[in-house]
């Protein structure tokens, strides 16, 4: 058995993993903030509620909880083997649709609830086999991945953060990752061991924001309030809660809620965007002219910008700019398979090949993933034959 390989499983529906924080915006020096930040004013929820929420009537759910009957199913589970041989049979079971989970992206549930709905997104998906790799005596523990921000064609002043989370269980033997998308996860991508306190914060904050989105605003804030009890020195979390004081017409905590997102990290690029968007609407421009250039700021500096940038050019024949982008992207990060990848494209184009040889080289020894090789490979020979 191979314990370094990594463990890639099929979903019945690829799309963006956990809960894709599209919080109607997004991150020098910060301007001084006209407005004080008063934490328990903003978690007490008041200026909705009329009164302080207690703590009392924040959600506990039993994330991690098991019911009796996928206790009785994971003990006819390779009883006899280790438990990382266990951990295994388990997942070849999911391969085989002995269970199964359909992605939905707005769904984040339980461990229990995501094995009894058959339904879940990546946040979703991991607590369960996080859940059961434990109950089978497995070592398992929550990956977060820092997949790249997306920017979209048609808008190229906004961009789109989530935050990927996978399960890892590590061994003498290697490390195995679980991962519930494919299009998601990347070897390349940095990653770290969370605990299970951070991925519970995360947890909260996703069904937060998925009952903002159903229009329930009061359980919207005690998930949001929840999860920010579990990790207060989360930038991400403060970012959410000020989308959703925003989305309550509530600028004054709102602008709070950013600006203590900004706090705690200064290039936070959710919550300057959002704040130089809530600066705008309130007619404050001289505010939101400095949030919006130190939003030009990092996005220039963002080897991922860079990338879109260039294939942008690549894609309307640009290919002395696209070169340009993609060689300032690769000083800034140079393990990036699809940067080598499309640099060689661009080389390719210019007529320089022993350039884009290299390039392509280096693309195919970074891409971990099999399925990438394969769609390399499948690009190599279309332009192979273009020239035949």
């Amino acid at each position: 058995m191979r314990w370094s390989q990594v463990l890639f499983v099929r979903a019945t529906r690829f799309g963006a993993c956990l809960l894709l924080m599209l919080l109607w915006g997004c991150s020098s020096t910060l301007p001084t903030p006209e407005a004080a930040i008063d934490p328990n004013w903003l978690l007490s929820g008041e200026v909705l509620f009329a009164e302080p929420v207690a703590p009392e009537m924040l959600p506990d759910d039993d994330i991690l909880g098991l019911e009796p009957e996928i206790r009785r199913y994971l003990a006819q589970i390779a009883p006899d083997e280790s438990p990382q041989q266990r951990l295994v049979a388990l997942v070849h079971a999911f391969e085989n649709r002995d269970f199964t989970v359909q992605y939905q992206a707005d769904r984040t549930l339980t461990a229990s609830e995501t094995y009894t709905r058959q339904q879940g997104n990546c946040m979703a998906f991991t607590v369960m086999m996080v859940a059961m790799a434990r109950e089978l005596g497995a070592e398992a523990h929550f990956n977060q991945v820092e997949v790249p921000p997306v920017w979209g064609h048609e808008e190229a002043q906004t961009f789109v953060v989530y935050r990927h989370i996978n399960m890892v269980s590590e061994t003498s033997r290697g490390r195995r990752v679980v991962d519930f998308n494919l299009a998601a996860y990347d070897p390349v991508y940095d990653q770290q061991k969370i605990s299970d306190a951070e991925a519970f914060g995360q947890y909260y904050s996703n069904r937060g924001i998925e009952w903002m989105q159903q229009g329930d605003m009061r359980q919207a804030f005690l998930y949001l309030r929840k999860a920010l009890a579990l990790r207060p020195e989360s930038a991400d979390l403060w970012a959410n809660l000020g989308a959703f004081y925003s989305r309550n017409q509530q600028p004054e905590a709102a602008e709070q809620s950013y600006l203590q997102a900004l706090q705690l990290q200064e290039d936070h690029n959710i919550a300057i965007s959002n704040i130089e968007r809530l600066y705008r609407k309130q007619q404050r421009f001289a505010l939101a002219d400095q949030y919006a250039e130190k939003a030009r700021f990092h996005r220039q500096r963002n080897p991922y910008y860079l990338y879109y940038q260039a294939r942008n050019a690549y894609e309307h024949g640009d290919y002395k700019n696209a070169k340009r982008q993609l060689k300032r992207a690769l000083w800034r990060h140079e393990n990036d398979h699809r940067f080598h990848f499309l640099l060689g494209l661009t080389n390719f184009k210019l007529g320089e090949i022993e350039d884009s040889l290299e390039h392509f080289s280096a693309a195919f020894s970074l891409a971990n993933n099999p399925g990438t090789q394969q769609a390399y490979n499948r690009k190599l020979e279309y332009l192979r034959n273009q020239q035949q």
